[in-house]
């Protein structure tokens, strides 16, 4: 981790390093949708937001996700929150509802 952002006083979000993606363009989102129902996420009515039983994601476009030469996706900026279900209903464990 290399520190910590935060967006308008209602967030603080960690800041990770990331290696150089040499020889890298945007992902179509065509290829997003596939590379994420391969990882077992089913797409929201929400362009870039999936999820699956324990955890949702968005922000998932193509202007965040990197295909190198080899066809390998890189996501350099998503959202992320763990969710479960409850007796009362789904808990919200990211950091956003901490604040």
């Amino acid at each position: 981790m290399y520190g910590f952002a935060g967006y308008d006083s209602r967030s603080v979000c960690p800041v990770l390093m990331q290696g150089l993606v040499k020889y890298a363009l945007p992902a179509t989102q065509i290829e997003i949708d596939m590379f994420m129902a391969a990882l077992g996420f089913n797409k929201s009515d929400i362009i870039g937001k999936y999820f699956n039983n324990r955890i949702e994601v968005w922000d998932i476009v193509p202007r965040n996700v990197l295909k190198d030469t080899y066809g390998d996706m890189y996501v350099i900026d998503a959202e992320i929150k763990e969710i479960f279900a409850s007796s009362q209903g789904v808990v919200d464990k990211s950091l956003s509802s901490l604040s």
